[in-house]
C-alpha cells in the first residue's frame, strides 16, 4: 500500500486517540491549524511554486489541467447556493460545503493515485492541476467564499472586509512572495533555507489530518444530523463533479488521455486544508471534518472506479 494513503488513516485514529485521552485541550484542532495555515502550507507554497514557475512551458493543452479547479469551485458555489436555499440550511453550513465540496485533495491524495496510475506524466498534469489550480483558488476565491459564509464577516459583506481577510491569510501573502521572488530570479534551490522548508512542510498533512481525526465523531447521532448534507456534498464531489468534466472535455474536443487523468482529479477527496480555512472561518466544522474524514478513505475506492469506467 502507498505511504502516503498510510499515514492518512495513522493520522485520522491518532487524532481520536488523542480526543479520548483527556490530555489534549478540547481547543486542540485550533492550535493545530493555526499552525498549518501559519507555518507548514507556507512552507509548501515556498517550495513548490518557485519550482512549479521555473519549470513549466506554456501550451495552450494546459488550460485543460489548470482551469478544472476553478470550473470545479464556481460549480460547488452555485450548486451548494441554490441547494441549501431550497432546503433552509445555515450559511456556516453551505459555506463548508462549498469550500470541501469544490476544493479537491489534488496532491497529497491525488498524486500518489496519478503516479501509480499514469506513471511521471500523470504527475506532471496533476501539478499543473494542484499549483495555479487548486492552491491558488483556496488562496483567492476560496478565501472570499469563506468570509461570506463567515457568521463573523460574512454579516456584512463588506468588500473592503472580504479583501483584508484575504490580505491577511498567510498562504496568501506566502504566494504572493513566491511569485515575486521567483521572477527575481534570486530563489535559491537548495541550501540551508530549502532544507527547513521543507522540514515545515512535510507537517502540513500530519498535522491538519490530526486535527480532523481530533474532531471527527462518526457516532449514529452525528451521521443522522448529517446524513443528508453528507451525502448531498460526497455525491457532488466523487460523483457529479467528475461527470460534469467527462462531458465538458468531451464536447470541447480535449485530449482523450489528457481529460481523462483531469477527470480522475476533479474525482479526488475534499481537500484538507480547506477542511481548516472552513474551520477557521467559523463554518461548520462538524461537516468539514465529515467531509475529509469519510471522503479521503471512500475516495480512495471512488476514483479508482471513474479510472476504469473511463
Amino acid at each position: 500500500m502507498n505511504p502516503n494513503f498510510v499515514l492518512i488513516f495513522v493520522c485520522l485514529v491518532v487524532g481520536g486517540i488523542l480526543r479520548t485521552t483527556g490530555k489534549f485541550p478540547t481547543t486542540a484542532p485550533k492550535a493545530f491549524n493555526a499552525f498549518v495555515i501559519w507555518v507548514s502550507l507556507p512552507a509548501v507554497i515556498l517550495i513548490q511554486i518557485p519550482a512549479l514557475l521555473q519549470s513549466v512551458h506554456v501550451d495552450a493543452q494546459m488550460l485543460v489541467p489548470v482551469t478544472m479547479a476553478w470550473i470545479l469551485f464556481l460549480l460547488s458555489c452555485t450548486f451548494f447556493y441554490l441547494l441549501g436555499r431550497a432546503l433552509k440550511w445555515s450559511r456556516p453550513e453551505i459555506g463548508a460545503l462549498t469550500l470541501t465540496g469544490g476544493l479537491g485533495n489534488t496532491s497529497f491524495v491525488g498524486f500518489p493515485i496519478l503516479e501509480s496510475l499514469y506513471g511521471p506524466e500523470g504527475l506532471r498534469v496533476g501539478v499543473l492541476v494542484d499549483q495555479p489550480g487548486t492552491f491558488l483558488v483556496l488562496s483567492t476565491l476560496g478565501l472570499v467564499v469563506a468570509s461570506i459564509y463567515s457568521p463573523v464577516v460574512g454579516r456584512r459583506l463588506e468588500a473592503r472586509a472580504i479583501a483584508m481577510n484575504i490580505l491577511k491569510f498567510p498562504p496568501f501573502v506566502t504566494l504572493l512572495v513566491a511569485i515575486v521572488w521567483s521572477l527575481s530570479g534570486t530563489y535559491p534551490t537548495g541550501g540551508t533555507l530549502h532544507v527547513v522548508l521543507e522540514r515545515f512542510s512535510q507537517t502540513l498533512v500530519p498535522l491538519a489530518l490530526v486535527a480532523v481525526g481530533f474532531q471527527l465523531k462518526v457516532s449514529s447521532a452525528v451521521l443522522r444530523r448529517r446524513a443528508g448534507q453528507l451525502a448531498w456534498g460526497l455525491g457532488f464531489k466523487l460523483a457529479l463533479a467528475p461527470l460534469f468534466f467527462v462531458v465538458l472535455y468531451r464536447l470541447v474536443g480535449a485530449d482523450p488521455h489528457l481529460a481523462k487523468i483531469t477527470v480522475l482529479e476533479a474525482a479526488m477527496a475534499p481537500m484538507i486544508t480547506a477542511s481548516v480555512v472552513a474551520e477557521e472561518s467559523g463554518l461548520n466544522a462538524e461537516i468539514a471534518s465529515l467531509m475529509v474524514g469519510v471522503g479521503i478513505p471512500l475516495s480512495l475506492v471512488t476514483v479508482y472506479a471513474w479510472h476504469y469506467l473511463l
